[in-house]
C-alpha cells in the first residue's frame, strides 16, 4: 500500500470518528434536552399574560357576536368577600368569572387544597391553586351585585387552563376548561340565551371595584 493510499484511508476514518462523534453528541444533547432543559422549562411556564391574550381571543370573539361587557384584572369586594379574577365576561345570559393558568405537565388540583401539584417528568412544584381563587372572585361578584341591588344575574365562575403541554387532572364538575372547551361553551345555549340581564347595570356595579377596568360592545 502506498503512502498516498494510506494517508486517503486515514482520512477517511477520521470523517467516519467525527461523524460518528457528532452523532453520539447530538444523540445526547437531544436526549438531555427533552429529559432536564424541557421539563424545567415547563416546570417554570406560567405566562400570565400569554395566559391572559389566549382567553381574551375567545370572550372578545362572543362579545362581536353576541354583545356584553369585558372587565379585565379586576380585584372584586363585597362586604364580606374579597378576591380577583383575570377576566369578567357580562352578558344577556349573567356573569362569567374567568381565571386563567398556563401551567404544562400533569395538573392536579381539588376545591379544597390550597395548592395545585404540576409534575412534569420526574419534578414537582405546587402553585395557587386557581380552582379556589375562581370560587372565591364568583362568591365576592354575586354578594356585590346584590350589594349595589343588581338582582337575578346568575353568576359563574370558571378555571380555564390554557398550556398546550398539559394534562387537567382536576373533576370537571369543577368548572375547569381547556380553551377549545371554552370557546365551545360559549356558543352554548346556556351562555345565548337572554335571561334578560340590564348589562350596563351589572358592568357599572362590578367597576366600581374594577383595577384595571376594560368595555367592549
Amino acid at each position: 500500500m502506498t503512502i498516498q493510499e494510506l494517508l486517503s484511508e486515514s482520512r477517511t476514518t477520521i470523517i467516519f470518528i467525527v461523524a460518528a462523534l457528532v452523532i453520539v453528541i447530538g444523540y445526547f444533547s437531544i436526549k438531555r434536552y427533552r429529559e432536564v432543559v424541557l421539563p424545567k422549562k415547563r416546570l417554570e411556564n406560567n405566562n400570565y399574560d400569554r395566559s391572559i391574550k389566549s382567553v381574551k381571543r375567545i370572550v372578545e370573539a362572543y362579545v362581536r357576536r353576541n354583545d356584553g361587557r369585558l372587565i379585565y384584572a379586576i380585584e372584586i369586594g363585597s362586604n364580606r368577600t374579597k378576591g380577583s379574577a383575570d377576566i369578567i365576561l357580562i352578558g344577556y345570559f349573567g356573569v362569567l368569572v374567568l381565571v386563567t393558568c398556563d401551567l404544562a405537565g400533569e395538573i392536579y388540583a381539588n376545591e379544597k387544597d390550597a395548592k395545585l401539584t404540576q409534575i412534569v417528568g420526574d419534578q414537582r412544584r405546587s402553585h395557587e391553586n386557581p380552582i379556589l381563587k375562581v370560587n372565591t372572585a364568583t362568591k365576592a361578584v354575586a354578594e356585590l351585585l346584590r350589594e349595589k341591588r343588581v338582582y337575578k344575574v346568575p353568576v359563574e365562575g370558571r378555571v380555564v387552563f390554557t398550556g398546550k403541554k398539559a394534562n387537567i387532572n382536576v373533576p370537571r364538575s369543577l368548572n375547569v376548561s381547556t380553551l377549545k372547551e371554552l370557546t365551545a361553551l360559549l356558543k352554548t345555549n346556556k351562555y345565548l340565551d337572554d335571561k334578560k340581564v340590564d348589562v350596563d347595570k351589572a358592568t357599572n356595579a362590578l367597576l366600581g371595584m374594577a383595577s384595571k377596568p376594560e368595555k367592549k360592545s
